[in-house]
């Protein structure tokens, strides 16, 4: 019986293994997410950091607002692509510090890692960017 347990174990673990080594990091770029972040184009406060995000990303390439920490990604130029956005970050892991930090209206700088295969985004990492433990993909 220990065997059969043991067994499935590891066939479990090595088909994790398998499943995390299918997303890579496509890409990734850093931002401020500012005061003019935390709205919509509308002047609505924003309560999600996935809102956040996309906003962020419709200031830098669609309205030509940017904070000085910005920098461009080759992923969310068009609509329909920061539309996805909140949908990619809640794939994610995750990051309540920097969800608090931010929904509670305190601007912050963070890398925004984008993952996937090949080309198409499946996920979204966001971390501190000041390079602490950084995980990435």
């Amino acid at each position: 019986m220990r065997t059969v347990i043991a067994a499935c174990a590891a066939f479990a673990t090595a088909g994790l293994s398998a499943a995390a080594q299918e997303y890579e990091e496509i890409g990734f770029y850093f931002t401020e997410l500012g005061t003019v972040d935390m709205r919509n184009s509308r002047g609505v406060r924003l309560t999600t950091l996935g809102a956040i995000l996309q906003q962020d990303r419709a200031n830098y390439h669609r309205f030509g607002r940017s904070n000085a920490g910005d920098e461009g990604d080759r992923f969310f130029a068009d609509r329909a692509a920061r539309a996805r956005i909140p949908e990619l970050y809640a794939r994610g892991p995750g990051e309540p510090l920097i969800e608090r930090i931010v929904t509670g209206g305190e601007p912050l700088r963070v890398v925004v890692f984008v993952c996937g295969w090949g080309r198409e985004p499946t996920f979204l990492v966001v971390e501190f960017a000041d390079g602490d433990a950084q995980r990435g993909c």
